[in-house]
Order: C-alpha cells, then structure tokens, then sequence
C-alpha cells in the first residue's frame, strides 16, 4: 500500500506541474508572438484587436503528458484610427483568455479578465500597467489512474473519489516599450491558495498556487526596411523550482514598403534555448494583412527525452483594425 501512495503522490505532482521545471501556469515556447498570457500590462499594446489561439502538446508519446489549449483577446478602449505604437495619448485596454491544460488525471480551466493603462513617458517610450483577474478550476479524474490489481480503492487518494475545486486568480504586470525596446515584470498567481484538501497531501508543495515572477526584455535591430533581427530574454521564477530562463532570437522579413506597421504581411523564423529544458525552433508568418500563423518544435535536453518525441505548439491568430 505503501508503494500505491508513493506512485499516486508522484502521479500527483507530476500532472499539477504540467511544465518543464515544476512550472504550474501554463508553458508556452511561442510567448514572444502573444506576450499577453505572461504581462497583463501588454493588453492593448498594438491598440487593434488582437485574437490568438493556441494548442501546445508537452512531450509526445509520453503518457498522460500536458496537454495545453488557450483563445485570448485583446484591444485599445478607444478607437479612432490611431497607428500601432503611436506614444502620443493615454489609453485604456481590456481583454480576456480562456485555458485548460490536461495532465494526467488532472485538468486546469482558467477564464481571465484583464485591463490595462497605457501612459506615454516621451515622444518614444510608453510604459502601462495591468491586471488580470478571474478563476482557476483544478479537477482530478480518478478514473483516469489506474493501480496495479486494481487497488484503486485502497489509495488513500483514489479511494476519494473524483475532486474539482475552484479558486480566484490574480495576476499583475507592468511593461516599458518603445517601437524598439521592450522590458516588463509580471507576478501570475498572485493569491496563491491550496488547491486540493486530500489529508495525505497537506504537506505536499504543489496542493497550492505558487506566485510565478517573470522578467523579460528585447530589443529588435532593423538591418534593413525589409529585414528586423529581434533577440530577447524571459526569466522565469517560482518557490516551487530553480531560476529557468529562455534566450531568444528571431529574424523577421517583411514584405510590405513600410516596416513595422503592425498589419504588414510578415515570415519569421527563430530559436530558442530554456535552459535546463529544450532546443526550440520556431517559425511562422501573418498573411493577408491580419491573419497568422506559427509552428514550433521543442528538441527536450531533459532525460525526459528518452521517453517522448518533443513537443509541439502551435498557434493561429486574427488583427482587426479598429
């Protein structure tokens, strides 16, 4: 009996992980496409309307591996015709996302609302602040776990039975920008809180929401007006693992006379080092002046790489000028 628990515990914190370094919110190798879902304070940063919708599958071939499906949206208050970028007046931004991620015998559903103020500093860089609030629903499926000779009703925690609790959810985010430069903090998970009362996993560090701080920063060089080189970092922090970070670099192509209008038709390519967790490489391109697409592939350095093919992510968007 004693083995059953261990295996169901570890079971346990492996699906509640869902990510590479004990991370609990959501991974995501294309953020730098859709930095919305890590810093509310980037809501209504291109002031159109922006939709994104992504699937991410977390080490193929390994079983009951994270699974992760997101929609967001998010758009400028005030309308009126003003460019992408343009640091010349204050505005007001709201958006919302929907998630779940499936791991295991687990499942995390999150509807979020978010709002942000955006606030010119000098005639180049504008800074804003932003929140995002809502709820976080954490199931656990024990019909989905299966112990040797068929025991399950002799677990201390499958015997329970199936659980589901529901808890808020507060995340806050300040960015700095320019058309250039970008630099932001976020703190997701803010509230914390116990996520399951099972009595065998009272002590257990992931029953509970850590606060996840991430750091960020970019810059993109123009070689030339058609050609922009983009290299950026996020670092990534919480209790309940080491120091993680992602060193990114992109090289984008418009194909538009103008560069950097936010509704030029693009093709990019990138890659990707996390450390301690994968090689990803990247690629994608908008079309049609509103519509995107991107692709990426995680090449995972972990030993988990003996048991899966990588993962893969991938994401469709739509622009709408307002």
């Amino acid at each position: 009996m004693e083995t059953m628990k261990k295996y169901i515990l570890l079971l346990f914190l492996f699906s509640l992980a869902g990510g590479a370094m004990a991370q609990q919110t959501s991974l995501y190798s294309q953020y730098m496409n859709n930095y919305y879902l890590l810093n509310p304070g980037v809501t209504g940063l291109q002031k159109d309307l922006l939709l994104k919708a992504g699937y991410r599958n977390q080490w193929t071939g390994f079983e009951g591996a994270p699974k992760t499906y997101y929609l967001s949206g998010h758009a400028s208050l005030q309308q009126g015709g003003r460019r992408s970028y343009s640091l010349s007046k204050a505005y007001h931004a709201a958006g919302g996302y929907l998630f779940s991620d499936e791991a295991g015998p687990n499942n995390r559903t999150g509807v979020l609302l978010s709002y942000a103020y955006h606030l010119p500093l000098s005639s180049k860089f504008s800074n804003s602040l932003g929140i995002t609030a809502g709820v976080q629903q954490y199931a656990f499926d024990v019909n989905k776990v299966h112990l040797a000779d068929y025991s399950n009703h002799l677990d201390p925690v499958t015997s329970g039975g199936s659980k589901s609790s529901v808890l808020p959810d507060l995340s806050l985010g300040y960015y700095l920008y320019s058309k250039e430069f970008f630099a932001g903090v976020s703190l997701l998970q803010a509230l914390g809180g116990k996520i399951f009362s099972y009595e065998e996993l009272e002590n257990i560090a992931h029953n509970k929401l850590y606060r996840h701080l991430f750091l960020s920063t970019g810059y993109s060089f123009a070689v030339n007006k058609e050609f922009t080189v983009s290299p950026s970092v996020l670092v990534k922090y919480t209790n309940a693992a080491p120091w993680q970070a992602d060193f990114n670099v992109r090289g984008l192509y418009t194909f538009n006379d103008r560069r950097g209008a936010s509704l030029d038709d693009q093709l990019w390519a990138g890659i990707s080092y996390r450390t301690q967790d994968a090689i990803v490489g990247l690629f994608g391109l908008q079309f049609m002046e509103r519509y995107s697409l991107a692709y990426s592939y995680d090449f995972t350095l972990s030993s988990i790489r003996h048991h899966s093919a990588g993962s893969h992510e991938i994401t469709l968007g739509y622009q709408l000028k307002l």
